[in-house]
């Protein structure tokens, strides 16, 4: 069984294999530990960069309660108008909550990239066994969702097919960024617009943001969120 400790560990292979990364020398570098959480909590992970891309993040949180809390982020720039690329995978015990999909926050919207979805969508309907887990987001972050969003929560005995699932999703979603071009039919003004409304939803609602609010404060919380999803 391939545990879903791994599932970082081959996305990176994965994104290395697709195209050119370099590292990102973030504001506030890992490995760190909040202060204010004691020291309890170490938050560590690689940051990349490409022609493509703003950021590919693979982040580790790991808690003194035997969790741990895998985010992958993948944020492309501005002007190829990509959806954006979240997983969480959280360990609980023997409970994994896995949460895959690609945020159609660009100035065309969903319909821009119907087809991408519909590809999602089939590649979902070949885990079934997931499926009979999958439930809905009705709040918050779940404004950005997805249809073809994977939300579940499943014992340890599927970690193959979480593993699964992710490869497959990432490996349809870096085709879809190998592939793009600068967009020419949307302005700059809107593009920018559009990034800019995504991201007041993801600092009001998201739980990374506020995982981060929580652990370093306000102030340090937002700007290390913002740096290290985003570059801004």
């Amino acid at each position: 069984m391939s545990g879903i400790h791994e599932l970082q560990k081959n996305g990176i292979v994965q994104l290395q294999q697709a195209m050119q990364v370099a590292p990102v020398a973030l504001k506030y570098p890992f490995p760190v530990r909040p202060a204010r959480m004691l020291g309890l909590i170490k938050f560590d992970g690689q940051v990349f960069s490409s022609e493509k891309l703003t950021r590919a993040v693979f982040l580790q949180i790991t808690l003194p309660v035997f969790m741990r809390v895998f985010s992958t982020f993948i944020s492309p720039k501005i002007e190829y108008d990509l959806p954006v690329f979240t997983c969480e995978a959280v360990v609980m015990g023997k409970k994994r909550v896995l949460i895959i999909d690609a945020h159609p926050g660009g100035a065309g919207g969903e319909k821009r990239y119907d087809w991408f979805y519909d590809n999602l969508l089939s590649i979902r309907a070949r885990y079934p066994e997931l499926l009979r887990f999958q439930k809905t987001a009705t709040s918050g972050i779940a404004a950005l969702n997805s249809p073809a969003a994977v939300r579940v929560t499943i014992p340890r005995e599927l970690d193959d097919q979480a593993n699964a699932v992710f490869s497959d999703y990432f490996a349809a979603y870096l085709d879809l960024v190998k592939a793009a071009e600068p967009v020419s039919d949307i302005a700059r003004a809107k593009l920018q617009a559009s990034f800019d409304a995504y991201l007041k939803t993801v600092v009001d609602h998201d739980p990374g943001v506020k995982g981060n609010i929580m652990f370093f404060g306000k102030k340090e919380g937002v700007e290390r969120a913002l740096d290290m999803y985003y570059g801004v």
